[in-house]
């Protein structure tokens, strides 16, 4: 019964990553905008990885695999923020601008 509870929680675990990796990849295309695709993917990449996580640890064998799994997501959780942060760092640094969005001609000023 208990073995049965965590495949299931790994799977859905496992189908919220697709999920999202699934919807990273489109806004990566509907976005012109770097920055906007930097957080687009960013985030969808942080839940994904981490759903991902989440399902292997709770289909892990035993604790020393389970110790592994929490180490490489405490360390996903550091690293890609900073990542992040780099690589918009150096896009701002190096003169890209963020595009303003046009209006839509809807709104009366």
């Amino acid at each position: 019964m208990i073995d049965t509870i965590r495949l299931v929680f790994a799977l859905i675990c496992f189908a919220v990553a697709f999920v999202f990796g699934t919807a990273g990849i489109i806004g990566l295309f509907r976005n012109s905008d770097p920055y906007s695709q930097l957080q687009t993917g960013s985030l969808t990449g942080t839940t994904c990885v981490f759903s991902l996580l989440l399902g292997s640890l709770a289909l892990a064998s035993d604790w020393a695999m389970a110790a592994r799994i929490i180490i490489i997501g405490l360390f996903f959780l550091i690293s890609s923020p900073t990542g992040t942060h780099i690589v918009a760092r150096f896009a701002w640094v190096s003169g890209q601008i963020p595009e303003k969005k046009k209006p839509s001609g809807k709104e009366k000023e």
